[in-house]
């Protein structure tokens, strides 16, 4: 699978030079990952990938165990080259989306809130791999990267497994409906008055899938982890070693150094100002 990954070039929207925003098809790599999968939670109900593909076929009926366990492969065989959209990058990239009107897409985190509540279980387990820094948060947690094992225990069938590509972070705008934005300098969403909409649980408890749904944002509030339709998708995005991320620093870097020199700018002008009023340097 790594001689297909190396080669692999995703259909999809280019949003820069680098990287490219597609939907997972039925392809070389497509076919690999749902057979590996399938080989991991064969006879799992509503996880098993049981859809009838023929080859050149978009992978349909997206759900939270499905992202989250093709990302794992994904991010496995390509070395993170290639992986299903986070949050963030749902945002980021809100306009190269394909099919954004007409389909869903779960990413590849799950929302940790503050108390008890819907998928207790999957919670409490995923709060003891995230790490006691996180346990008593008193905000919504977003967890991405987590992997995905059978579990018969579980309503689910699955429990979460760890993965050496877990990223935790706080994620205050998910107190409250609202909309938010992509900060690049910082890397991380933002509440902002503009942007693409958050819908969130007033009740603030429990376990729940993050997905975009249609044109309508980002939905935090669902706590049914293996719902699924036709009209799902599994987003992904091909960044070969970084290069996306390499940009955005490299454009970072330049947006510093220009406010540097403004800054440097308007010091002498200042000074110069000053000299022509008191003939004083």
């Amino acid at each position: 699978m790594e001689g297909l990954a190396q080669d692999y070039r995703l259909q999809g929207n280019p949003v820069a030079e680098v990287p490219v925003v597609g939907s997972l098809v039925y392809d070389g790599l497509g076919e690999a990952v749902v057979r590996k999968f399938n080989e991991r939670l064969k006879g799992v109900k509503g996880v098993e990938c049981t859809q009838k593909l023929k080859s050149g076929d978009v992978i349909s009926h997206s759900n939270t165990a499905r992202a989250l366990g093709f990302n794992q492969i994904l991010r496995e065989e390509t070395g993170g080259d290639i992986h299903v959209l986070s949050p963030e990058e749902v945002v980021q990239y809100w306009d190269a989306l394909p099919e954004r009107g007409s389909t869903y897409a779960d990413t590849d985190s799950i929302v940790i809130y503050p108390t008890e509540g819907p998928n207790e279980s999957l919670r409490q387990k995923a709060l003891g791999i995230v790490g006691k820094d996180f346990r008593k948060s008193k905000v919504p947690l977003i967890v991405s990267g987590l992997g995905i094992v059978k579990d018969s225990s579980e309503d689910t069938g699955f429990t979460f497994t760890e993965t050496g590509n877990i990223l935790v972070r706080e994620a205050p705008y998910l107190q409250k409906d609202g909309n938010v934005q992509y900060d690049a300098k910082k890397g991380k969403l933002n509440s902002s008055e503009e942007g693409v909409r958050v819908w969130t649980p007033g009740s603030q408890n429990g376990l729940r899938r993050l997905y975009r749904n249609r044109n309508d944002g980002l939905v935090a509030w669902v706590d049914d982890l293996l719902g699924a339709s036709e009209y799902g998708r599994v987003q992904v995005l091909q960044d070969p070693k970084g290069l996306g991320e390499k940009i955005s620093e490299l454009s970072a870097d330049l947006d510093r150094k220009y406010e540097a020199d403004a800054t440097k700018l308007a010091e002498r002008h200042a000074e110069a100002q000053r000299h022509l009023r008191t003939g004083q340097i």
